[in-house]
């Protein structure tokens, strides 16, 4: 069945529309259909620069999957791996993806949802240039996060509770799901959630440091929860826990608070109605969806520079 464009909303979109319009029109609307070999060269440039990721959010990610790996061993009955086990994972795979951009640069460029390329490398940064030596000193700080997280997984004692537990109780481990707010199709990706002592405890874990939107994320997972297992949202225990630091954030949501999560939620999806076309009939007007000033430090961070000339 083809591909057809649509809108929809989940709290990174909401974001990065916040973050910076032109990037969302980039990631959302130029880059639809680039994967197809007759698309035109803007809009395969911008799926593939879409595509690319940095040393710290693949770092991130490795250590996601390698957790994702270890309840998903549980789950299947086996023996609970040990944190080496965890970390090994964790670090062959962020490793095996520098190994990938770094080596196998021309055949990103032909299967860019395929092999990984990191942004440091695509734009010549030199904290990932081996002959400059100081490639060993920018991979260490990514190793000693992976590193930290997996020590405060299996470490942290308020976590017990996600170690320990029967995964009879497991309701979700970083598994995609949707619901429908004001017609529209919300994504949400509970990292792990469960069911103990009469409430639904719903985890994220984080690599980065603490941002404003994580609790209004966490606000949007109770709604999740209320949909897809008929829960009350102000029974949800939400939890996000930074690996890196050790730090753990509780929180539960009154209806208040909710009420203005989904007042936020309408709000984000109206502007987002508005500068909304179908991009399978065209690149639509890329000024309707203006660039940050220049000199703005978040271009520097962006996938999309080449495009914009920053």
């Amino acid at each position: 069945m083809a591909l057809v464009h649509e809108l929809s909303w989940s709290v990174s979109r909401s974001g990065l529309l916040a973050d910076c319009a032109r990037s969302y029109y980039n990631n959302y609307y130029l880059g639809w259909l680039g994967w197809e070999r007759g698309a035109p060269v803007e809009r395969k440039k911008a799926y593939r620069l879409k595509k690319l990721h940095s040393m710290a959010t693949w770092a991130g990610d490795s250590l996601h999957v390698a957790l994702a790996d270890w309840f998903a061993e549980r789950q299947q009955g086996r023996e609970a791996p040990g944190p080496d086990w965890v970390r090994d994972r964790a670090l062959e795979r962020l490793r095996q993806g520098y190994r990938e951009s770094r080596d196998r640069a021309d055949e990103w460029d032909r299967r860019p949802s395929k092999l990984t390329r990191l942004s440091e490398h695509y734009y010549g940064e030199d904290s990932v240039d081996e002959a400059t030596g100081e490639a060993a000193r920018y991979g260490k700080r990514f190793v000693e996060r992976i590193e930290k997280g997996v020590a405060c997984f299996f470490e942290e004692p308020a976590l017990a509770r996600c170690r320990d537990t029967d995964p009879a109780t497991w309701l979700a481990c970083e598994e995609l799901g949707t619901i429908e707010l004001f017609g529209t199709k919300v994504y949400a990706i509970p990292d792990f959630a469960l069911k103990d002592d009469g409430a639904v405890w719903i985890y994220d874990w984080k690599t980065g440091r603490p941002r404003e939107r994580d609790r209004f994320q966490l606000s949007l997972y109770a709604l999740y929860a209320e949909q897809v297992w008929g829960v009350d949202p102000t029974d949800v225990v939400a939890v996000d826990v930074y690996l890196t630091t050790g730090e753990l954030s509780e929180m539960r949501f009154d209806r208040a608070e909710l009420e203005a999560t989904l007042a936020r939620v309408e709000e984000s999806m109206a502007r987002m109605r508005e500068l909304h076309f179908d991009a399978d009939a065209g690149v639509g007007d890329a000024a309707r969806f203006p660039m940050l000033e220049k000199g703005d430090p978040a271009c520097g961070r962006c996938n999309f520079r080449e495009l914009c000339g920053r």
